[in-house]
């Protein structure tokens, strides 16, 4: 196709938005995006997995989460990825709606894991977290992990009872069990700083890959 992306990644078809899981992983750069393969429109979110040794030319991968199990009936949603024990892991946000206009829904936390970085398996005892602490509207999603010391570290958005956005801070040992540690930061006013904080993120500077691939 004469006018298809050749630098940016682009699905062969269908929808794509946010970029969710950007890792590296047995020497690939692995990118993973909310996607619906079935029409060029916003559907059911999957998630699209790309790789790259570059950063400029991209390889497309099977799909690598799809909707439709109990804990993610009706979207894989955002999150991010972490290896772990010579795996790949995805935790990704669990959407299921409650009414069929799709207005209502709750959401949840899931992982999936991959030894070779391109078939995912999802954890059988899925959500490993089930529902968000109750100072949280329903709005719970878009978890962001990282390793910091001996514990792994997860962001979470969220929505405080009062309408306003906030983040929430949780810690684990082995990417399963998590305790939730409480508020990380909130928003002073709904005007001012908005009514939900989605896909937070914190930077922090890790080891350089590999420089010779």
């Amino acid at each position: 196709m004469s006018y298809r992306l050749k630098y940016h990644v682009c699905p062969e078809h269908g929808w794509i938005n946010d970029p969710n899981g950007f890792s590296y992983f047995q020497g690939y750069y692995h990118l993973f995006y909310q996607y619906y393969p079935d029409e060029p429109v916003w559907g059911p979110m999957h998630w699209g997995h790309v790789r790259s040794k570059d950063l400029v030319h991209w390889e497309n991968l099977p799909i690598a989460l799809t909707p439709g199990d109990k804990e993610d009936l009706d979207g894989c949603f955002s999150g991010s990825a972490i290896e772990y024990n010579n795996r790949l892991y995805l935790i990704y946000t669990g959407n299921i709606y409650d009414d069929p206009e799709h207005i209502t829904f709750h959401q949840n936390v899931n992982i999936a894991w991959s030894e070779d970085g391109i078939h995912f398996h999802k954890y059988e005892a899925n959500p490993v977290i089930s529902e968000p602490p109750t100072d949280n509207t329903y709005h719970f999603r878009d978890p962001k992990v990282w390793r910091e010391d001996d514990h792994f570290k997860m962001i979470i958005g969220g929505q405080k009872e009062d309408g306003r956005g906030h983040v929430l801070i949780y810690q684990s040992d082995d990417l399963i069990n998590w305790d939730y540690l409480g508020e990380y930061g909130h928003a002073s006013t709904i005007d001012h700083e908005g009514k939900m904080w989605e896909c937070p993120d914190l930077s922090k500077k890790q080891a350089e890959p590999p420089t010779s691939i």
